[in-house]
This record gives C-alpha cells, structure tokens and sequence, in this order.
C-alpha cells in the first residue's frame, strides 16, 4: 500500500482518485509501470480532503486518521503488509496510525521500519516541488519503490 500526502488540489481533488490527474500521479504511475506493480498496490492518501496552501494541518490529520487506521488495518490481513510513505506527513500520520511513537521511527528517505508487524518504506513525496529541485529523482523514486515492492512481493 502506498500512503501520500493529501490530495492534490488539480488531481485527486478533481478525480476522486488518488495520485490521477497531477505531476505527482504521472510520475508514480511511471514508476509503478517500470517496478511492474501498477494494479498490485493500493494507494491512498493520510488525509482525504484537499487541505488549505496543500498543507495539511495536525488537525487535518487528526480527523482523517480513523480512516487510515481502518485502512492499515485492512492492509494488515494480507501475508507481508508493507506500507511505502511518500513525505513527512505521511509517515507520521502513519507512525501514529499503528501507535508508534515518533521518535523511534525517524523519517528518511530510503529507511525501512518495522512496527506492529507492518513494514514501512520512506521515501520523500513524488510532488513536482520535491523533482523539479532534484531533491527526489526518477531513479531515487524507482529504487525506493523497487524496495518496497521486493519485500511486499519476494
């Protein structure tokens, strides 16, 4: 399962789907098409309404969290549930999400966590912000991905 941000205010927001219709949409699809893994995983947003400046507040998160619990958890029945985070947001809604504390699970591009029986895989958000300043490559994104997608699918 692959956890974003929000959705983005010209694509999910508009769709109803998220990751379609925006920058950040194509370059997952591209990297899910490339790892073999498009229609393999879910992909779902930390909070499911468009937030105010595209960045949502605690609050936000907060009330959309039982949501995400309710979604983790489905994704929890499956033999090897691994969780791909794209950005800051995402991870900390999903540390507390399976009740973790912050501190124990540090976010960083390419880390790998364990909690509750679940793997997380961090990567920094695919948005246009993140690609155009080279912060996030296509080949960063495609071995973040590559990494999650082996251990979901050995």
């Amino acid at each position: 399962m692959i956890i974003g941000l929000a959705p983005g205010m010209h694509g999910a927001n508009r769709s109803g789907v998220p990751f379609v219709g925006d920058s950040s949409g194509n370059l997952l699809g591209e990297v899910l098409k490339a790892s073999k893994l498009m229609g393999r995983v879910k992909i779902t947003n930390a909070v499911k309404c468009l937030p105010i400046k595209n960045l949502p507040s605690s609050r936000e998160v907060q009330n959309c969290s039982r949501f995400l619990i309710q979604e983790i958890g489905e994704h929890q029945l499956n033999a090897n549930p691994v969780l791909l985070l794209l950005g800051g947001v995402a991870h900390r809604a999903t540390i507390s999400a399976l009740r973790g504390k912050q501190s124990d699970y540090p976010f960083s591009h390419g880390a790998v966590h364990s909690i509750n029986g679940v793997t997380l895989v961090d990567s920094y958000h695919c948005s246009r912000y993140n690609t155009q300043t080279g912060r996030l490559t296509y080949q960063m994104f495609l071995d973040v991905v590559a990494v999650a997608g082996n251990m979901a699918y050995p």
